[in-house]
């Protein structure tokens, strides 16, 4: 039986460009430059499969890439990687320095102030120009649900402690961060 291993989705094949087999992808990883220095990826298909690729051609291009795979060479081949995903394993990602994490560390790290209110869970991040922005949910007025959250710049101002290891991210709110309309 194969080793389980775990997977980072690092972006989603969302449509092609063109004729010539070149696949739109919507990145969602912390290192970008990782993806457009790749000479392989790694996919996940639908049905499960993982398979590696060789990459012929990759570009920056609005919130992705485009990416040009061997072996796909027309639209109607292209076509049959929509939905794929690009993904890593998750025990081969480079180690980070000290103080920083994965997106995938964080994302459902609780949030609170540094005197213990509850701010919220992180539900994604985003990559700003100037820093990245954690988007947060809170539970809805019934309990059953959630509903969007304040967005808490990730600089170190606001950002006192990450504690993956706790389940926790600690703040300290610059003023109006917190103040609900």
């Amino acid at each position: 039986m194969p080793e389980q291993r775990d997977w980072l989705v690092r972006g989603v094949v969302r449509g092609v460009h063109g004729v010539r087999g070149l696949l739109k992808v919507r990145l969602s990883t912390d290192f970008p430059e990782r993806v457009l220095e790749a000479t392989e990826l790694t996919l996940r298909y639908p049905d499960g499969r993982i398979e590696p690729h060789r990459v012929e051609r990759i570009t920056a291009y609005r919130e992705g890439v485009l990416l040009k795979l061997a072996g796909v060479d027309d639209r109607n081949a292209a076509e049959a990687f929509r939905g794929v995903e690009l993904v890593a394993a998750v025990d081969e990602l480079p180690p980070l320095g000290p103080n920083e994490n994965y997106w995938h560390e964080l994302v459902g790290l609780r949030v609170v102030c540094e005197d213990g209110t509850e701010v919220g869970t992180i539900a994604e991040i985003l990559r700003t120009g100037s820093n990245e922005v954690y988007v947060t949910e809170v539970p809805s007025a019934t309990g059953r649900s959630t509903r969007p959250g304040p967005l808490i710049p990730a600089i170190p101002e606001v950002v006192l402690k990450v504690d993956p290891a706790a389940g926790v991210v600690t703040i300290r709110p610059l003023p109006g961060l917190l103040d609900e309309d």
